[in-house]
């Protein structure tokens, strides 16, 4: 094989982000030295609909110059906490939100909605939905990303979303094979081990994925995540031979791409670094990895594998045949021609507030009681937005202050000292949540009536006593908290 032949085949084993609005110059140098295929794209990138479509043509115009295939344009738009367009596009429920309302149409839905916005801007591929089952309430890194807890649940809600987003002409990926929903550890940080029989991931953590393959989902993602049954030499699912194409490809039968989790994540990094992890996990079978900050490490991983294949630690073979799936998905994208006017456009934006009210749940309610008045005394306070995990966008918000302004009330804080008679405590996965649990049970224990307002998962609520109303409101966005805000005015 030529150098030149084998640059443009490795190159599109790779998708690389970078910062910033526009294509920087040592970008530009990266993709014409090294024809790296694919880009992947970050709230980093997007300000405007202007600027991300133009961008978004840009990448396609010289990738495709310098390559001679389209580029994967790629975003992780899951919704929710997890949304890279929600500052300028139509504010989405994220995933538990949407299994809340127990209509596997919304999922539907709202994939349609993203989508749509995906293809007016140009981008094709969507790092979504969250395949995983959320099963640890203790996990941090799936948390509300995730449709539920039952298999068949979020099989069913799963594809639907992968529908809306194919009807849109938008390549869906699952994640993460073979599951995160039963970790306890960010695989951002650290390596994350799941104890459990082959039957038991077959049983819960494979279900959701297969349901995906047989609804004819275009791509996968690898999890940084241990399986000891599966793989027995104990080294991660994305750099598992086993895992990607003993089980993933031959024994569930996937024909469509396998992306890799980003390759920086600590769960590879500690263990084999950027450059190795990266020639293991295309070893393993992953189609493209993901290098998501870094030119250089892009750069300098590209040198790796062209040496990895001189020196026969990367098969030709293997190197043509993941080249060939790749072109020929690539063949098959559709044009990327739809217009402004399905981009956060009115009707979309108002589907999903009638999506994220149908969420909202009032979980404990003491005695059946409604929810108690509130007036310009209630006292509001609780935790700041904050990112729950290293997937999402730390978006500054406090839920407290926009209440007590709309509803005409007392902003109290983190931990207010004073008493009161009525008041609403925001929770959320977040290191100052215990402050936040410590008031609600404070101003409970005064003889308040509180009302706790979980805006993540609603593990939180589960630390406070029956003397609590408790509501399930998902994510700490606004998109959420004015859905908060019409329940109180009720």
């Amino acid at each position: 094989m030529t150098e030149q032949a084998l640059k443009i085949r490795l190159g599109q084993r790779l998708s690389v982000g970078f910062d910033g609005p526009v294509i920087p110059e040592e970008y530009r140098q990266l993709i014409r030295e090294y024809k790296i295929g694919n880009a992947i794209l970050f709230r980093r990138n997007v300000e405007s609909y202007e600027q991300l479509k133009h961008l978004c043509a840009d990448l396609h115009s010289l990738i495709l110059q310098e390559t001679g295939l389209p580029p994967f344009i790629m975003i992780d738009e899951e919704c929710g906490s997890v949304s890279r367009l929600a500052h300028i596009a139509a504010p989405t429920p994220c995933a538990m939100a949407i299994g809340a309302t127990d209509d596997a149409e919304n999922a539907y839905r709202i994939g349609k909605i993203v989508g749509d916005e995906l293809r007016a801007v140009g981008i094709n591929f969507n790092l979504a939905p969250v395949l995983d089952c959320f099963t640890n309430p203790d996990n941090t890194a799936s948390g509300n990303r995730c449709f539920g807890r039952e298999p068949d649940k979020v099989a069913q809600f799963g594809t639907r979303y992968i529908a809306g987003l194919r009807d849109a002409g938008i390549i869906a990926c699952g994640k993460h094979f073979p599951g995160h929903g039963d970790t306890d550890v960010d695989s951002h940080l650290d390596l994350p081990i799941v104890n459990k029989t082959a039957e038991q991931v077959r049983a819960v953590e494979l279900k959701p994925f297969a349901a995906a393959i047989r609804a004819g989902i275009g791509a996968i993602m690898s999890a940084h995540v241990v399986f000891p049954a599966m793989e027995p030499d104990r080294v991660p699912a994305t750099v598992s031979r086993r895992v990607m194409t003993g089980l993933l490809r031959q024994e569930l039968g996937f024909d469509g791409i396998i992306v890799s989790d980003g390759m920086e994540m600590n769960a590879v990094m500690q263990l084999f670094g950027m450059e190795e992890g990266t020639r293991r996990a295309l070893d393993a079978g992953i189609d493209v990895a993901l290098i998501c900050h870094s030119a250089q490490q892009a750069a300098s991983t590209s040198r790796y594998l062209a040496q990895a294949y001189q020196e026969g630690r990367l098969n030709e073979a293997e190197i043509e045949a993941h080249y060939r799936r790749i072109a020929d998905h690539k063949a098959r994208l559709m044009p990327l021609d739809a217009g402004q006017d399905q981009f956060g456009s009115p009707a979309q934006r108002q589907e999903a507030r009638r999506i994220m009210a149908q969420s909202i749940q009032i979980l404990h309610a003491p005695a059946g009681q409604p929810l108690p008045a509130l007036n310009e005394n209630t006292l509001y306070c609780g935790v700041k937005a904050q990112a729950a995990s290293l997937a999402n966008d730390d978006v500054p918000l406090d839920a407290a202050a926009l209440c007590a302004a709309a509803l005409g009330g007392v902003y109290g804080g983190l931990a207010p000292d004073q008493p009161a008679d009525t008041a609403v405590v925001f929770l959320g996965r977040h290191a100052d949540t215990p402050q936040a649990i410590d008031a609600a049970k404070r101003l409970a224990a005064q003889g308040a009536k509180v009302v706790a307002v979980s805006l993540y998962t609603p593990r939180c609520l589960d630390f406070l006593p029956d003397s609590v109303w408790k509501i399930a409101a998902w994510q700490y966005d606004p998109l959420a908290v004015d859905a908060v805000i019409d329940l109180l005015k009720r």
